[in-house]
């Protein structure tokens, strides 16, 4: 029992020792640190040991030296800035976006770490800044209005807007197909931002920046068009040239060139605008209230019902249509639509499987509208408008024959004219 208890006596004292040896070690460790620390910032000119800037040890150094470091960060760190699109290269140097790193910031920042607290409190941050080490981050300021006017200056250089695919009709009447072009566009606004946190951290990419701009597709894609190949309707009428014949140039150009995609209903005062002076178009022959007048864009109901006859020759669903008040001179009765700004439109809608394409053409004194579609849509139909009754009462009907046969008569309208009132000479054109 004597032995046993004497070991258990030594092995107690042996570790009890080797406690306190490792006790004191790390007491004289810490002693030891605490005195190094407190004389690296006891005279308040030195940087607290453990502290790195960017990574590189700056611990120990007055500010001074400090600042040279992180001017020397941020000479290695700031560069041009460089973007790619396709074989064009864009640079933004620097000094054109006022990028300007902190370094006073970042200096202050480091000489002020393990002070400012109670004395224990800044001995416990600077031991353990001793321990585990405090790295300060060098940061940059730029002028953002700047970088976007540059990046601006990029995006003219780069977008491109896209183009329609346009169908022509040559003078020996064969369709010519051009294929449309996809635009693009440089979201400034979002690469900006992308900018924001490399510029603001000093983490500029070392490479060019690809740019990536955005697809703007046509309206009228290659793809809208690739299943028209005839003219499946077809109109003429005729004027004399003048400030008439000046309104029905712009409204036929309006209506030309114009996609209307199966199902789509086609409204004429949506396509081309109100009828005014600032529009371009002039006073010329109207009708208001029944009476002959003068007002902006007179003659652009010739352009209305020319389109109307032509669409119902290429077997297309009138929605909206009204006559004049009188016969015009430029159709037969019943084969008019007449248009007014606000009130009066003329609408179709394709009900084909495939879109048509609108072509017009006023020239010398002739006025033509053609219908480009998909001839298979006609079924082999060919088209005609039939009229019954008087020239005051016309009956319009639109009858598809096979041949000789007739497949089908559609009733369109039955219309009432009246005899023009006289003009009254001072009556003034509406505004």
């Amino acid at each position: 029992m004597e032995t046993s208890e004497v070991q258990k006596f030594n092995l107690k004292s042996l570790l009890s020792t080797k406690g306190y040896v490792t006790i004191a070690a790390t007491v004289a460790a810490v002693g030891v640190a605490t005195l190094i620390l407190s004389d690296s910032v006891a005279d308040g000119d030195k940087t607290v040991l453990g502290v790195r800037a960017d990574g590189q040890n700056i611990g120990g150094m007055d500010k001074s030296g400090v600042e040279k470091v992180f001017t020397n960060i941020a000479a290695q760190k700031i560069h041009e800035l460089k973007f790619r699109y396709g074989d064009q290269e864009f640079i933004v140097t620097p000094e054109e976006i006022a990028l300007t790193p902190l370094v006073d910031k970042a200096a202050q920042e480091a000489f002020n770490y393990g002070r400012g607290n109670s004395i224990i409190g800044n001995l416990n941050e600077q031991i353990k800044c001793f321990l585990n080490g405090r790295n300060v981050h060098l940061a940059a300021n730029y002028d953002s209005t700047l970088l976007d006017e540059k990046l601006n200056a990029i995006a003219a250089q780069v977008n491109q807007d896209p183009v329609n695919a346009v169908v022509n009709l040559t003078s020996g009447g064969a369709i010519e197909k051009f294929p449309g072009v996809i635009g693009k566009k440089l979201n400034v606004e979002q690469l900006a931002a992308s900018l924001k946190d490399p510029l603001t951290t000093l983490n500029l990419p070392k490479g060019a920046i690809d740019l990536e701009p955005e697809n703007i597709m046509p309206f009228v894609t290659t793809e809208d068009i690739e299943n028209i190949d005839s003219v499946i309707g077809t109109y003429s009428t005729y004027y004399y040239p003048g400030d008439r014949g000046d309104n029905i140039w712009l409204a036929a150009n309006a209506i030309s060139h114009k996609l209307v995609k199966s199902s789509w209903t086609f409204s004429f005062n949506d396509t081309v605008g109100e009828r005014t002076w600032d529009a371009g178009y002039k006073v010329a022959g109207v009708i208001i209230n029944g009476r002959p007048a003068e007002d902006y864009g007179g003659g652009v109901c010739q352009v209305s019902s020319t389109l109307y006859n032509a669409v119902l020759l290429a077997g297309l669903t009138p929605t909206e249509r009204t006559p004049h008040y009188y016969q015009s001179t430029y159709v037969a009765p019943g084969r008019d639509a007449t248009v007014a700004d606000g009130y009066l439109d003329f609408k179709f809608r394709n009900d084909f499987p495939h879109n048509v394409y609108l072509i017009a053409d006023a020239y010398g004194s002739t006025l033509s509208v053609y219908v480009l579609g998909t001839k298979a849509d006609l079924g082999g139909a060919e088209i005609a408008i039939e009229r019954e009754g008087s020239d005051m009462t016309p009956t319009i009907y639109r009858v598809w024959y096979s041949g000789n046969d007739v497949i089908k008569s559609e009733f369109l309208h039955t219309d009432v004219y009246e005899t023009p009132k006289p003009r009254l000479e001072q009556e003034q054109r509406p505004l």
